[in-house]
Order: C-alpha cells, then sequence, then structure tokens
C-alpha cells in the first residue's frame, strides 16, 4: 500500500494552494457561544461581535468574492431553537447570525454556521 506525506501541497507554480476541481468546501465556519464573545472553532473567522440579544456577527479573514454566498446556522439548544445566517448585514467581508426561540423572539444560544462560496 502507498502512503503521500507532505507539510505543503501547492499549485503547479508553487505560488498558492491547489485549485479543488468538481468539488465544494466550506469556505468558513464558526462555533460560537450564546454571548457572542467565545469562538469555540472557526475557519476563516477573524472576529465575533454580540450585536444585539440572539444576534451575532461573523467577520472574516479573505473576504468572499460576493454577497451571494450561502450561509446556514443553528442554533445549539435543548430547547426548540433555531437559527438564521446572513439576513441584515451579509456582506464580502462578514456575516450576521440569528437565533430564535419557538415562540420566534430572538434569543441567545450557542451558534454553529457554516459559509460556501467562492473567496475573493
Amino acid at each position: 500500500m502507498s502512503e503521500i506525506r507532505a507539510t505543503t501541497i501547492s499549485d503547479a507554480a508553487g505560488t498558492g494552494p491547489v485549485t479543488l476541481t468538481g468539488q465544494a468546501a466550506a469556505k468558513a465556519f464558526a462555533s460560537t457561544n450564546a454571548a457572542g464573545t467565545t469562538i469555540h472553532e472557526s475557519l476563516n473567522i477573524s472576529s465575533l461581535g454580540d450585536t444585539d440579544t440572539g444576534k451575532q456577527l461573523l467577520s472574516f479573514t479573505s473576504n468572499m468574492s460576493g454577497s451571494t454566498y450561502m450561509s446556514n446556522a443553528n442554533a445549539n439548544s435543548s430547547q426548540n431553537d433555531w437559527g438564521h445566517a446572513g439576513s441584515i448585514t451579509k456582506s464580502t467581508s462578514q456575516c450576521d447570525t440569528s437565533a430564535y426561540d419557538a415562540s420566534g423572539s430572538y434569543a441567545d444560544n450557542d451558534m454553529s454556521t457554516v459559509i460556501m462560496g467562492d473567496l475573493a
């Protein structure tokens, strides 16, 4: 059986990452706490802001190519709460997330957010 080990894989010129052809991958994700103050795990997220009850703002380390990327968020709660991403301030550099309780009111919850699209 063959084994491949590498510390860096780059394009043919050696100047950048390899191109994914016919594939898609998350360009950003974040797992955040209910207070909007802590990022537990992330990719391509530079900062987190708590903008109001149930609302958080994720800023990207590397911008997206446009603001039509797909965003999805889930509220991590034992109740019937749910999350939404990208409704108000979705731009090339940031995306908001919101969590709601079962009655439709904003609620502070841990959030899990995934961003799919193209980087600039």
